[in-house]
């Protein structure tokens, strides 16, 4: 039997699957509570914080200028706009070369910004949301979980509904304690 388990944090979704991991074929659903985990994080779980604000901040330069770029091209598009419909003179050929040149940096720093989150997700995120996935893992192993679902506000009453688990509490004082 195979069983799978899903951890998503942040941006991320970590993936496990494992066979024979979790022998009881009765288990039932499980799942965490992410606005808890946030709020009050278990010692390594806030590591997980501290990663992805790593990342924002890494980041964060290149986001500012692209929405520098954004709202450049946004005003050139504007005075395109208001020069064809108050038939008043304006180089528009201007307008449309720089609206072009900036159309073109905001696709390559786009592009730019989608390789360095990777790889900055790769180097800061993802070893930190590896360990905290495993340990989820054999906390679910350990309690029965036949799937450890993380939980944001708007899943609560589909889960409760289901009949799942809130292993939120006991997931907090296992982690700090294993």
């Amino acid at each position: 039997m195979m069983k799978k388990m899903l951890i998503t944090c942040g941006a991320g979704l970590v993936a496990f699957a494992s066979s024979g991991a979790l022998a009881q074929s009765a288990s039932s659903p499980c799942y965490l509570e992410v606005s808890k985990l946030v709020s009050e994080p278990p010692e390594g779980v806030e590591e997980l914080g501290v990663a992805l604000h790593r990342l924002d901040e890494a980041l964060r330069p290149q986001v500012e200028e692209i929405k520098v770029l954004q709202e450049q091209l946004d005003r050139i598009v504007q005075r395109q706009r208001e020069a064809l419909q108050s038939e008043e003179e304006v180089d528009l050929v201007s307008l449309q070369t720089d609206e072009q040149r900036i159309t073109a940096d905001l696709a390559a720093k786009r592009s730019q910004l989608k390789l360095d989150y990777i790889a900055q997700r790769e180097a800061l995120v993802a070893p930190v949301q590896t360990r905290v996935s495993r340990r989820a893992q054999a906390f679910a192993a350990q309690h029965g979980c036949r799937n450890l679902k993380m939980a944001r506000a708007a899943d609560l009453a589909g889960l409760q509904a289901a009949s799942a688990r809130n292993m939120t509490a006991t997931f907090v004082a296992w982690y700090g304690g294993n």
